[in-house]
């Protein structure tokens, strides 16, 4: 039995399992390529999400309940598909919101889903409220000990910096990590970071993978820089060096000085996991014909070594401003017990490589439909596409849990002509085949 406005049904296969439910959360924004956040705690689910009537939206329900229960926030989007909205728990079980920002004050909220009688606490300021007006990409990080760290960037693309705080359960505030941003763009760039950085790596560091950008037009992007720290505040290089506070542009951080206007792209920049924990950048960027091709970085010894992955026959020149249109997309890269797997969109294709230790293509494949990259063309100008659940700290349940809904594809944050405002919002349950 196939839910209105889904095209999948009960019983059909997803991604490497077998579908077992879908539930319709609402009807989500369409016209704006904003993507919905599902979050896992406990026994609960929780999704954000802008409605039909552009408002920024908090549901939740047990896992697999059949009912939802919506908030609505007091905010409201625009054609801007950098309003991103990031959840969190801290350790008391509160919800923290943020999001409508694209270089903007300050939007945060704090949530008691247990009670649905408490009002909504809207945070005024994390620290400084002077400081808060220009925040762009929040997003909320558990730590090993289950603290609440909280990332943005302060400033515009090619004039920010990147801000990191800690949620203090006792004193039921924010606090500085340390001094100052962690890394500072010192007026002239901003760095844009792995979308899932600071990530807590298999050896217990954590690690930030980022490039610089120097403008608002994505072809000013340059230069793949690493960093790691054992606790937010003191970071060396791959090299072992120790890194000044804030991290600013230099060679201290350099893993490939990639020059400007040589298809790197602040989105395309992937951190994982060698199978002996060494971490391992991917990225794209032109070879000498012109052609864009998979890169990686890895820290050898004392070294760090460069290698081309690919021999692809494909031109893709970013520039310009706005949200693009991507042609290329790199998958979260995953650790195997043979080397690392990754999935790669060219286009509308979406491809399985699996390397080896020394990085060397072991296999390629079609990747599984439904999986993260996977997206296909609808007649009504939208495209279907997904979202994985994020874990904060869940239950035990064989079922893996995806979002679907349906967007425009980017269109450098204009309003599209024709096309339907908004699409149902569902989370597909699935379990093993």
């Amino acid at each position: 039995m196939t839910e209105p406005g889904i095209i999948y049904g009960v019983g059909e296969h997803w991604v490497n399992a077998v579908i077992s439910s879908i539930n319709v959360v609402g009807a989500a924004l369409s016209d704006v390529a904003i993507p919905p956040t599902l979050l896992q705690y406990k026994n609960s689910q929780t999704v954000s999400y802008y409605d039909a009537d552009r408002t920024l939206t908090i549901a939740d329900r047990n896992i697999g309940g059949l009912v939802w229960n919506h908030r609505k926030l007091d905010s409201s989007a625009k054609w801007d598909s950098h309003n991103y909205i990031g959840l969190g728990f801290d350790k008391s079980g509160q919800l923290h919101v943020a999001g409508n920002m694209h270089a903007s004050p300050l939007q945060y909220w704090i949530i008691d889903l247990s009670n649905e009688e408490i009002r909504l606490a809207k945070v005024n300021a994390l620290l400084d409220p002077q400081a808060e007006l220009r925040i762009t990409y929040p997003r909320f990080i558990r730590s090993s000990d289950g603290s609440l760290i909280f990332t943005y960037r302060n400033g515009s693309s090619g004039d920010g910096d990147f801000v990191v705080v800690i949620w203090d359960d006792s004193e039921r505030r924010n606090k500085r990590v340390s001094e100052g941003p962690l890394i500072d763009g010192g007026g002239k760039r901003n760095a844009y970071l792995d979308s899932n950085a600071p990530i807590l790596g298999p050896d217990g560091l954590w690690h930030l993978l980022w490039v610089w950008r120097d403008s608002p037009d994505a072809e000013s992007t340059h230069s793949i820089n690493y960093a790691c720290s054992h606790d937010l505040v003191a970071w060396r290089s791959g090299h072992g060096r120790p890194l000044n506070r804030p991290i600013a542009l230099n060679n201290q951080s350099l893993v490939d000085p990639v020059s400007p206007s040589h298809g790197l792209t602040n989105n395309n920049v992937r951190l994982g996991f060698m199978p002996d924990h060494r971490p391992v950048a991917l990225y794209h960027k032109r070879d000498g014909s012109g052609s864009q091709q998979l890169w990686s970085a890895v820290f050898e010894d004392s070294s760090c070594v460069i290698r081309q992955l690919m021999n692809w026959n494909f031109a893709w020149d970013v520039n310009g401003q706005g949200s693009l249109d991507f042609k290329i997309e790199i998958g979260v890269p995953l650790t195997t017990t043979r080397g690392l797997s990754v999935d790669v969109r060219l286009n509308e294709e979406v491809q399985a490589y699996l390397f080896d230790t020394n990085l060397l293509l072991v296999s390629t494949e079609p990747a599984v439909p439904g999986g993260p990259l996977s997206r296909s063309r609808r007649s009504d100008g939208l495209i279907d596409r997904c979202e994985a659940a994020r874990g904060w700290s869940p239950e035990d349940d064989s079922r893996v849990w995806f979002i679907s809904y349906a967007s425009v594809p980017g269109q450098r944050d204009q309003r599209p002509n024709e096309v339907p405002t908004s699409h149902p919002l569902s989370i597909i349950g699935t379990s093993g085949s």
